[in-house]
């Protein structure tokens, strides 16, 4: 090397740069001037305004990746020596890159200042040689002389940078070695030449195909060749080897010679290897030693000096008898573990006790894994000591709480048996609480069944005007106790839980109008108007609960009238916000009453709860009105705000999150009227099962106006001898029967009757209306329920469904979607109506449903079975569109359920019982949906 030169750095990592740049400064001082580039493209433009001695180069740049780094570079300058840098497991790129022509590769993580040196003048050295000897070689037979002088310099490198060199000559069949070589190899220096077959019989039988597999590929592509063998000394030992060459060609291109470069790199490799075993083992937490073959250890690192206090120099080439205060350790030649590791050589654990530098006690668990030279034979161990000292005094401390557990268990026993005990009498306590308030239902609307129902039929018998007004207040009276009942029942279901919310579409500015008008009559006598003020901008159609906004609307309207005595009551309904899809709605009840005291407010929707005594003894009242108002619209995740001042009147205020409907679907007439008017049902014959006689007598002139024949039992008995006496079209059951209830009478005609008695319509009608009773009714047998008192045109309707609809007209069914026949899943009602007459289009639909619904039931079990609840959650809400055009009402509410549930992750225990059961519908719904498709298909052609 000269006295002074350049080195160039191409590297884009900081911290790398800076350390070679270190140890680049720390190596040569002023010799060499270092010069740092973080791309290819600069360091190109470097090279070619600066000569360059040695390029150092990363392969990988932010502009240049891998091997095309080597390729760019050789293009735009190839007179320059290069060593290239690669990551810990890129030593495979690295002997790439010496084939491709670099002089040498280093591994960045087994970078040192001596490694970094040694490279370095290797480098230059064989640069300078490999350039020697290409330009020298082809003047080789007719420069006698100058050859001798190059074979000196040659030797003389060799020296230096102790490596060997070799030359194959192809023609002549030789191989020749240099004295340094022999030298290395242990075999004494001869001037006659080796045959190739010799020199195979030299080289490690496993590395021998490589080889040659190398020198042929080279021969090929005349490009330089690098590979590391093993070659077996004449005294048995064995060297690895890390040779270079250049392959030489004649003037018509054929390969004739290859000359190169051969180093042993036995101490070398061991080094790497004790290098790449402590940088493993520095980054880990346990203690790590690595000792000779013997158990002398060689290194520790941080972690071991963590555990013990001891560092290296206190304990190096001892075997750790330090840490057992003399007794030998695991892997002394005097353990029996020594024999597993090193003759058998496999990893062994075992625990021992252990002393710290400042005596501390200390337990490990020890394991020690042998490492393999490259003969295949131990030549290091690891041992990785892991601290168990906090765990065996947990496990200590264990045992003595498993005593205190066991005491204390004896204790929670009685405790529990105590809990179990109040549990039991708060159960007993619910039961005898919901037994209450069914008793209570039964007990008031049956003879309100009576007062409602006899009120309605004397109306219908011309009574005076003195008569009339009785009748009018029989009936108010009547239906005002029918409101406190049923504010009592909603709100036990609320408080239960129990209240299902409808989402079907409806009229808003409809449903409004009708509330008003019917409201109307209470403003009479009185000096007050009933207004609206309501957003033209509204939609028309809305998909909700109207029923539920009716009950809202109607306590909050009701109270506004009767606390108001002057001025006026508002109804205003404003938008607070919408998209394509939903709507929020504001409602605000705004009158001129009493108002309600500052108080009050805070508490004015808690249950029980009125503005004051004197309204409860003036106005009336449960005082329920509000609280279930305020649990109506918050379970339809809505808000309620009120404000007041006294005898200024009072301002209530809701909002609802509502969906946009479709506005196709036409406003219902009065079912029941059209139906009485169109279809012919002389002939039924009704079995009344009712033992309160005024609910017997009011229901028989009931059914009676329909021109039905109607037969009436006192009890289940009774009943079930006329069923078998007579044939009846259906049958009517009272719930609360003596000697025997309706379901029992209703599991009797199921199990006992033959066909088809046993399959004749059912209808609860009963004065029990707690939340479940419609579903203990069904469960019972019975094909429909009804609360009394009844409403004459729902329970006809309830009885048209129960009988299937045999006597409606095709344009009847598609008149109403309320009337499906029992024993058919599906309903095309709404398709009709969308379709607009097009045949065609419901075909598509039935088509897209039969193919598309087992592929989505399919994939709704597979979900199940893997637990998969988002992807459940998705397909249930996929084919949702799916149940709604086609009817399936069976079902319509255990869709959004089962997609909550599976959204939620909550009720898991239900989800594989609701997709069974909407798999059975879907399933017999395709069957008769495929009828379908063929009467349209028939339509069609």
């Amino acid at each position: 090397m000269g006295n002074t030169g350049n080195i160039l750095l191409i590297e884009d990592n900081p911290a790398d740069s800076r350390l070679i740049n270190i140890y680049l400064e720390d190596i040569y001082q002023d010799k060499y001037a270092v010069m740092i580039a973080d791309t290819l493209v600069k360091g190109i433009q470097i090279i070619k305004e600066i000569p360059v001695d040695i390029l150092i180069l990363d392969l990988s740049l932010l502009d240049s990746w891998g091997l095309e780094t080597l390729d760019k570079l050789h293009a735009e300058e190839s007179g320059i020596p290069i060593i290239v840098l690669t990551g810990l497991e890129g030593e495979t790129v690295g002997v790439d890159a010496v084939k491709m022509g670099a002089q040498d590769f280093l591994i960045k993580g087994n970078l040192n200042k001596e490694v970094l040196r040694r490279s370095i003048n290797y480098s230059i050295e064989r640069h300078k040689l490999l350039q020697s000897l290409s330009a020298r070689a082809k003047e080789l037979e007719e420069k006698t002389l100058d050859l001798q002088k190059e074979k000196q310099k040659l030797a003389l490198a060799h020296k230096i940078a102790k490596i060997g060199s070799w030359e194959w000559d192809f023609v002549a069949g030789k191989v020749t070695w240099s004295d340094e070589l022999f030298s290395i190899l242990g075999l004494e220096p001869s001037k006659a030449p080796f045959s190739f077959d010799e020199l195979l019989d030299r080289i490690h039988p496993e590395d021998r195909n490589g080889i040659l597999d190398i020198i042929e590929k080279s021969k090929h592509d005349k490009k330089p060749l690098s590979f590391y063998y093993r070659i077996i000394r004449n005294d048995g030992s064995i060297r690895t080897f890390y040779s270079l060459g250049e392959v030489l060609t004649n003037e018509e291109g054929k390969a004739v010679k290859i000359v190169g470069t051969r180093q042993d790199v036995t101490e070398r490799m061991e080094e790497e290897e004790m290098q790449k075993l402590v940088m493993a083992a520095t980054q880990s937490f346990n203690s790590v030693s690595i000792t000779k073959k013997n158990g002398t250890i060689e290194w520790v690192n941080e972690g071991f000096t963590k555990l013990t206090g001891y560092k290296l120099d206190e304990v190096k080439d001892t075997r750790g008898e330090i840490l057992r205060r003399g007794d030998s350790a695991g892997i002394s030649q005097d353990a029996e573990n020594y024999d597993k590791v090193v003759k058998r050589k496999v990893p062994v654990t075992y625990e021992s006790k252990n002393y710290s530098k400042d005596s501390r006690e200390y337990h490990t668990i020890t394991t020690l894994t042998p490492v393999l030279d490259n003969n295949g034979n131990v030549g290091r161990i690891i041992a990785i000591d892991t601290d168990i000292t906090q765990r065996k005094q947990m496990e200590e401390d264990l045992r003595r709480a498993n005593s205190v557990a066991d005491e204390l268990l004896e204790k929670t026993n009685v405790v529990v048996e105590d809990l179990k005990s109040t549990k039991k009498e708060l159960e007993e306590t619910m039961q005898v609480k919901e037994q209450f308030l069914a008793n209570m239902s039964h007990e008031i609307r049956t003879p309100m069944n009576a007062v409602i129902g006899f009120t309605r039929l004397l109306m219908k018998i011309s009574p005076t005007v003195e008569q009339k007004h009785y009748i009018d207040i029989i009936r108010t009276s009547g239906m005002n106790l029918l409101v406190i009942v049923n504010d009592i029942l909603d709100f036990s279901k609320l408080r239960s839980g129990k209240i299902n919310f409808e989402q079907i579409e409806f009229n808003l500015s409809e449903a409004l109008s009708s509330l008003i008008e019917l409201l109307k009559p209470k403003t009479l006598g009185k000096n007050i108007k009933l207004v609206t003020d309501i957003d033209s901008n509204i939609s028309e159609y809305v998909i909700g609960d109207p029923t539920r906004l009716n009950q809202i609307l109607m306590n909050l309207l009701g109270n506004a009238i009767k606390f108001t005595k002057r001025g006026e009551v508002k109804l205003k309904v404003e938008i607070i916000k919408e998209n394509p899809q939903d709507i929020q709605l504001k409602f605000s009840v705004i009158d001129s009453g009493i108002g309600i005291a500052e108080d009050i407010l805070p508490t004015i929707f808690e249950a029980f709860t009125q503005a004051g005594s004197e309204t409860t003894r003036k106005y009336g009242g449960t005082g329920l009105g509000l609280a279930i108002v305020k649990q109506l619209v918050e379970q339809q995740q809505g808000t309620i705000t009120v404000s007041s001042k006294i005898n200024k009147g009072s301002i209530f205020c809701f909002t609802l999150n509502l969906k946009k409907g479709t506005g196709i679907l036409k406003k219902k007439k009065n079912i029941a009227k059209e139906l009485i008017r169109t279809i012919p049902t002389e002939e039924l014959k009704v079995l009344l099962v009712e033992d309160n006689e005024l609910n017997a007598i009011l229901a028989e002139k009931v059914i009676s106006d329909w021109n039905w024949k109607v037969h009436v039992a006192e009890n289940g008995f009774v009943a079930l001898e006329k069923i078998q006496q007579e044939d009846f079209d259906i049958v009517l059951m009272d719930v609360q029967l003596p000697e025997m209830d309706g379901y029992q009478t209703t599991r009797k005609i199921r199990t006992e009757f033959p066909s088809p008695k046993k399959n004749i319509p059912i209808i609860a009608m009963t004065a029990h209306a707690l939340p479940g009773e419609e579903e203990k009714c069904i469960e019972a047998g019975m094909d429909g329920y009804i609360s009394k008192p009844f409403d004459p045109e729902k329970l006809y309707l309830k009885i048209l469904t129960a009988l299937h609809l045999t006597h409606l007209t095709t344009e009847d069914i598609k008149s109403t979607s309320a009337l499906i026949p029992k024993n058919k899943h599906t309903d095309l009602t709404y398709m009709r109506e969308l379709a607009k007459g097009s045949d065609a289009f419901m075909a598509q639909i039935l088509n897209v449903f039969i193919e598309q619904t087992p592929l989505s039931i399919e994939q709704m079990e597979k979900a199940v079975k893997d637990r998969e609840w988002k992807l459940l959650s998705q397909t249930v809400h996929k084919i949702k569109p799916s149940i709604i055009f086609t009817g399936l009402t069976a079902i319509t509410d255990d869709i959004p359920l089962l997609e909550e549930y599976a959204a939620n992750e909550s009720n898991i225990d239900e989800i594989p019982a609701l997709v069974d059961k909407i798999k059975t519908v879907c399933m017999e719904a395709i069957v008769e949906l495929k009828e379908d498709l063929k009467k349209l298909e028939k339509v069609i052609d």
